[in-house]
This record gives C-alpha cells, structure tokens and sequence, in this order.
C-alpha cells in the first residue's frame, strides 16, 4: 500500500513538471516571424498538429497551404504556412 501511494505521488509530480514544460508559450509565440520555415517553427515548438493542407498548381506555379496547432482547444499557437513559409500566425489563451 505505501509503494503504491509513493508510485502515484511520483507520478503526480511528474505529470506537473510535464505540464510546466509545454513550448505554448507567449515567449515562443513571439519568436514566430513571417517567412520562417516550418522546420525552424518546429524548432520552437516541436511537432504540431497539421488542422488544414491544401495545394494547386496552374501551369509551371505550384502553390501550397497548410495550417498547424500547436497546443489544446483553450491554450494554442496555430501557424499558417504557404509554401512552407510562415504567412500568418494566432494565439489563444497564451
């Protein structure tokens, strides 16, 4: 019974760090500028979750669109890249 009770509040304490370690941050937010590359975006934050992806092309011009989150439905960063190149960027609850 107590080994168990040890587990849980270690687990508990670590789940908390977990959390205090999210790159959804105002800090990182900021450091997103227009024309960064989504790997340097990743850089920052690490993976996302891709929302959206979209492409056309029209003769030689190929043109693509994609728009990642980064976080939860309360607390996120979404980019959105063009040709994979930071256009646009939003926050919520940062």
């Amino acid at each position: 019974m107590r080994s168990r009770l040890s587990v849980l509040s270690l687990l508990a304490v670590f789940l908390v760090v977990l959390a205090g370690c999210s790159k959804v941050t105002m800090e990182n937010y900021e450091k997103i500028t227009t024309g960064m590359s989504q790997s340097e975006v990743e850089d920052i934050l690490g993976k996302g979750t891709a929302e959206k992806s979209e492409g056309a092309s029209v003769g030689d011009l190929s043109l693509s669109g994609s728009v990642f989150r980064w976080g939860s439905d309360s607390k996120h960063i979404k980019v959105t890249f063009a040709n994979g190149k930071v256009v646009t960027k939003a926050q919520k609850g940062l």
